[in-house]
């Protein structure tokens, strides 16, 4: 089953209120219709049963055209049928009003989702991008600490190497010195000098 557009739910919405309106007058119209013939059945027995009771010693033979429809109730009746023909319809009507517009409402529920589904591809989107561009800054950075590196003397680190063991047997050294000078101070009575670090 095609799904109708939301503007055309909306006016099949707006149609079956209106049908709706009009079955009720109909059926109000129906009703009445009904009495009418009710009556006109009524009187006519009425009618019958006065003749039989005012003419006993003369029966007559009944008119062929008293047992038969009148024209008047001949078109009664046509217009109920076609009315309840038309209720029927109109009843139908309704009912696939009704249907189309619990369709109107699965649409526009896809709806909604499609255009959430779509925010979120474009936040993703953005997202994305953001995170390209973070990785090119770093593939740049890369590149340049490579050639940085590079450009580098061959024994660069094995020097860093040794530099930081010669510091590290300087401070040895430098302990002992701080010991030994220690030592003498309180063989001699000398106080031991101290060295102020001056801090900016």
């Amino acid at each position: 089953m095609e799904m109708p557009p939301i503007h055309m739910c909306a006016f099949l919405n707006y149609e079956n209120e209106r049908l709706k309106t009009k079955i009720a007058d109909l059926k109000r119209h129906i009703a009445h219709l009904e009495r009418i013939i009710a009556e006109k059945n009524l009187d006519h027995i009425h009618s019958c049963s006065i003749s039989c009771q005012t003419d006993i010693t003369v029966p007559r033979r009944p008119s062929p055209t008293g047992r038969l429809p009148t024209e008047e109730q001949l078109r009664l009746h046509r217009l109920l049928k076609a009315q309840n023909d038309l209720l029927k319809k109109y009843e139908n009507e309704s009912i696939r009003d009704r249907q189309e517009a619990s369709s109107s409402k699965l649409i526009h529920d896809y709806e909604r989702r499609l255009i959430q589904c779509e925010k979120e591809k474009e936040e993703a989107e953005k997202r994305a991008m953001c995170a390209q561009k973070r990785m090119e800054k770093f593939e740049e950075r890369y590149e340049r600490m490579k050639k940085e590196l590079s450009a580098l003397d061959e024994n660069f680190f094995d020097d860093i190497e040794d530099l930081k063991f010669a510091l590290q047997q300087a401070n040895n050294l430098n302990r002992e010195y701080e010991k030994t000078v220690q030592m003498l101070s309180d063989r001699l009575g000398i106080p031991y000098p101290r060295v102020v670090v001056k801090r900016k």
